[in-house]
């Protein structure tokens, strides 16, 4: 998935380069200008690159993470709700799997710590991160048929804390409140001085 080519850490850059750009390029716009909340086009034309750049990063964090490993055992990791960036998760998930026919059972482990099992080869099982420890954690299904054959498939996720979650939560809000505020905030002014 492509989710997966993007770390955390870089999403987290480039939303600050963005940011600092946006305001940068709107505060040298006053400035040059000499009167409040008065753009120039080509400052409305960074608006909309750094939007649509935010589009795009959020259309990337959204993508499920698919797991293939040995021959035919797969799952996938989706999110119900909460923050995927990447391989950082927050919030409520499900691990959708499958294997042969002739496997009896798989079992979930998170850092080598069985947290669910079930009976034959397919599973759906929701998680909640804030149920476990932030950080690294290295998700293995491993299913086990009646001959005592192994199948295996891990992928190595780190759970943000529900403390980050937050703190970027309220970063996409005060975001998308100064967005607005410089898209309307000149006919707001404008209202308010008649």
């Amino acid at each position: 998935s492509i989710s997966k080519l993007i770390p955390f850490s870089v999403l987290l850059s480039v939303y600050n380069s963005l940011t600092m750009y946006l305001f940068t390029s709107f505060a040298s716009a006053m400035v040059e200008d000499n009167r409040m909340m008065v753009y120039k086009l080509y400052n409305r034309k960074r608006l909309r690159t750094v939007c649509a750049l935010f589009l795009a990063l959020g259309i990337l964090s959204i993508l499920p993470t698919t797991i293939f490993a040995q021959d035919t055992l797969s799952f996938t990791v989706n999110r119900n709700v909460g923050m995927a960036f990447g391989n950082y998760y927050s919030g409520t998930f499900t691990i959708n799997g499958n294997g042969p026919e002739t496997i009896d059972n798989l079992t979930v482990y998170f850092n080598d710590v069985e947290v669910h099992f079930v009976t034959g080869n397919t599973i759906s099982w929701m998680f909640n991160t804030a149920n476990y420890d932030g950080g690294t954690t290295n998700i293995t299904l491993i299913g086990i048929t009646g001959s005592g054959e192994i199948y295996t498939a891990s992928h190595v996720v780190v759970f943000i804390a529900e403390a980050m979650s937050s703190m970027i939560t309220i970063g996409i809000i005060v975001l998308v409140v100064v967005l607005i505020l410089v898209k309307y905030g000149s006919r707001l002014m404008h209202m308010k001085n008649k």
